[in-house]
């Protein structure tokens, strides 16, 4: 079979003309999907959790004279286990003198405050403080970002979580 001049030359694979137009195609695709690479890399990540991080705020008081001791999340663990092989690493110990009225406040930033939020107070009190049968109480509260989420109440010990442990 003899194709005249501007026929069409056919094989398996179609014309001449289209497989310039494939390799056009591959061309341009080939060039977006560069083009979605290049923007990939240079735009940051996102998670759930905010990078910048939000602000904590513990607040601990006592109706009454105590010392004892203040813990509290100041880090984000990388996960549980990390946490529960090394808790001091993501944690502050501080020694705490409760007077009544007067609040301990200690601020953090936080990724993932829902998940790792955690302030514990304790105390013992001194006669003639706890005469009588009248233990001081404590108190504690997180808040996150200007708001409260948690409080709670106790003697001797008192913790405040953003979830259960």
């Amino acid at each position: 079979m003899n194709a005249g001049f501007g026929a069409a030359i056919r094989n398996a694979f179609g014309t001449v003309s289209d497989m310039i137009k494939l390799r056009k195609a591959i061309r341009v695709s080939g060039a977006a999907v560069a083009a979605v690479a290049v923007a990939a890399a240079v735009t940051p990540a996102t998670s759930l959790a905010d990078p910048a991080g939000h602000q904590v705020t513990y607040t601990v008081s006592a109706t009454g004279n105590l010392t004892g001791q203040v813990r509290y999340m100041n880090t984000d663990p990388p996960s549980r286990s990390a946490f529960d092989d090394n808790s001091s690493r993501y944690m502050n110990t501080v020694p705490a003198t409760f007077s009544a009225d007067q609040p301990l406040v200690y601020t953090t930033t936080l990724a993932d405050p829902n998940q790792w939020a955690f302030v514990n107070a304790s105390g013992g009190c001194h006669w003639p403080d706890c005469g009588s049968g009248s233990t001081p109480q404590l108190h504690c509260e997180i808040a996150v970002d200007g708001k409260v989420v948690v409080t709670q109440n106790a003697t001797t010990g008192v913790t405040c979580s953003t979830r259960p442990w």
